[in-house]
């Protein structure tokens, strides 16, 4: 895979994402994608397969969400991308401004692996095993 098409994927995850599209998010991964949610998640264990990564997407606790790559390293099949998240709370309109890491892994023209991170050092560390 060439690293156009691994950055057309990741910006069309991002505009997905941001627009709520649940469907286009998953069509991107593959079948069995392993998605590892923020460790300051309620619930940080890794997901398996696209219906429990559906399944981690669609409540929305937000009124509205969006996420954009501000800084993003390719390496391989491996894309380490530095977002900027941006989301308002349903019901409470509490807002929140923070920057995430995604560490995302392709297969096929697929992401096989998703990684979220808080922390910087810990998210280079994935990106860059060993």
């Amino acid at each position: 895979m060439t690293d156009p098409r691994i950055l057309e994927i990741v910006d069309s995850t991002y505009a997905a994402f941001s627009r709520g599209d649940v469907e286009a998010v998953l069509e991107l991964m593959h079948p069995d994608v392993e998605w590892h949610p923020p460790p300051t998640s309620v619930d940080p264990q890794p997901l398996h397969g696209r219906d429990a990564v559906r399944e981690y997407l669609e409540p929305n606790f937000f009124e509205s969400q969006s996420a954009e790559p501000v800084e993003v390293t390719v390496e391989g099949d491996r894309v380490l991308v530095e977002a900027r998240v941006r989301a308002v709370g349903a019901g409470s309109g509490v807002e929140l401004d923070a920057t995430a890491f995604h560490l995302y892994v392709f297969r096929d023209d697929q992401v096989i692996r998703f990684e979220a991170y808080v922390d910087r050092d810990q998210a280079m560390a994935a990106f860059r095993p060993g």
